[in-house]
């Protein structure tokens, strides 16, 4: 059976939309914009400024403010080699994460005074399939 992966993303991404009465941090999360379907990636980021790092993927990616958010979401392909190699996709301390046979990136920063996502992202990610491998 073939995996309708686009339409997973963008119901995950539905499903994100429907946290946003609860989660101020989510008020500016729009499908349109923060999904990209055909490449399977759900992006956004809230209340953040450039990262000050230097190293890691951290240092990549928009870092939040106090009550800030950031996430990246990806259902990806092992046998492609530019997500196989993407290093965002790489990076050692990540589960093995799978929907089906995808691999799956989920990578989150909250600001301190946050309500926190990380859970709820998770369930979300859980209804769609999400599989710890290690």
């Amino acid at each position: 059976m073939t995996q309708n992966y686009k339409q997973i993303c963008e119901n995950i991404a539905k499903d994100i939309e429907l946290l946003k009465k609860h989660y101020p941090q989510l008020k500016e999360f729009i499908i349109l914009k923060n999904l990209n379907k055909d490449a399977c990636k759900i992006e956004y980021e809230y209340n953040c400024h450039l990262s000050e790092g230097r190293v890691g993927w951290i240092s990549q990616v928009p870092n939040p403010n106090p009550d800030g958010l950031w996430f990246y979401i990806s259902l990806w392909d092992e046998n492609d080699p530019i997500e196989s190699f993407s290093q965002i996709n790489t990076q050692p301390l990540m589960p093995l994460w799978y929907i089906n046979k995808r691999r799956v990136t989920y990578l989150i920063l909250e600001g301190k005074i946050t309500k926190s996502l990380d859970k709820e992202i998770l369930k979300i990610l859980k209804k769609y399939g999400l599989k710890d491998l290690k």
